[in-house]
């Protein structure tokens, strides 16, 4: 069964994993966000709404007009005033539809762009609280990893103190009170044990 230490250093892997995913499309997002607002620049649509109803009457006179030019026999004058309005309705028609096209086109852009900011602004609602729980756990790691360092140098000592003991047992006591002597005589490092034996013995 692994330990705090261990499921907490396997958490702050698979919150790094979520978030190089969730970074890697917020990347993207903000390459196509960009890229819709370029499209947006170059379009020049006025900001009137164009009127469909006015598309539909004309789309329905250039027919008639058609009509008559393939049913009826007209003459010369009749027929060059029909090319005309036909060339005119054509030119207003064609006019509206460019109009039309280019807000179509913005319309939709512009939802692009909204869209890809929503999911940005939830992309950031997710974030947020990951890179918390991230920098919470990396500090509780850090922690973790200290006491388990001061426990484990605790134990040695505890092994070093017991070792140490085992010897006094084994030799006669004055000799390790000379032998502490010498030792911070020549200012060599004394243990903690070795002071409380040298000080047992002065009393």
């Amino acid at each position: 069964m692994p330990d705090e230490l261990e499921t907490m250093k396997n958490r702050l892997k698979e919150i790094n994993n979520e978030l190089d995913k969730l970074m890697q499309e917020v990347k993207e997002l903000k390459v196509q966000r960009e890229q819709v607002i370029y499209e947006l620049s170059k379009i020049k649509a006025p900001k009137v709404k164009v009127d469909e109803e006015e598309i539909k009457r004309l789309e329905d006179i250039l027919k008639k007009l058609d009509d008559e030019l393939q049913t009826k026999v007209l003459k010369p004058d009749e027929e060059r005033r029909i090319f005309e309005r036909i060339k005119e309705t054509e030119k207003r028609l064609n006019s509206l539809r460019s109009v039309k096209s280019s807000l179509d086109k913005s319309q939709e852009l512009r939802k692009r762009l909204n869209e890809i900011k929503k999911r940005l602004r939830e992309l950031h609602e997710v974030i947020e609280p990951l890179l918390k729980e991230k920098e919470n756990l990396k500090n509780e790691i850090q922690k973790q990893v200290i006491l388990k360092k001061l426990r484990q140098y605790k134990e040695k000592e505890k092994e070093k103190g017991y070792s140490i003991n085992l010897k006094f047992e084994k030799i006669n006591k004055s000799e390790v009170k000379e032998a502490i002597k010498r030792k911070l005589e020549n200012g060599e490092p004394v243990s903690l044990e070795e002071l409380k034996v040298l000080y047992d013995e002065r009393q």
